[in-house]
């Protein structure tokens, strides 16, 4: 079943079925933050500047965390750990961009 982007509602085509975004919004400047904070927190845990997200207990439900939650793009490395089942909860950023494109 396919979704609509959390962002700017379009249908999500041509991506996986889990996905939140739209290929449109990725590209634009906020995707390409995004994809630019993910990458850093990847490469802080690769250095060793972070933990793997497993190592720690979700911030919210605490069982076991399975990845890191931005809710800044702006500060790529201020995360908190949390569930694949609470960073869906936790739903989207709250940023400019999604403020003045919706």
């Amino acid at each position: 079943m396919k979704s609509n982007c959390q962002f700017c509602g379009n249908k999500i085509v041509g991506r996986h079925h889990l996905a939140k975004l739209c290929l449109q919004c990725i590209q634009n400047e906020f995707g390409k933050n995004q994809q630019k904070a993910i990458a850093l927190v990847k490469n802080a845990v690769k250095k060793g500047v972070l933990q793997p997200a497993k190592n720690f207990k979700c911030t919210d439900c605490k069982s076991i965390a399975s990845c890191y939650d931005h809710r800044d793009y702006d500060k790529p490395l201020d995360v908190v750990p949390v569930c694949r089942k609470c960073n869906y909860k936790r739903g989207p950023i709250k940023s400019k961009f999604i403020n003045s494109n919706l």
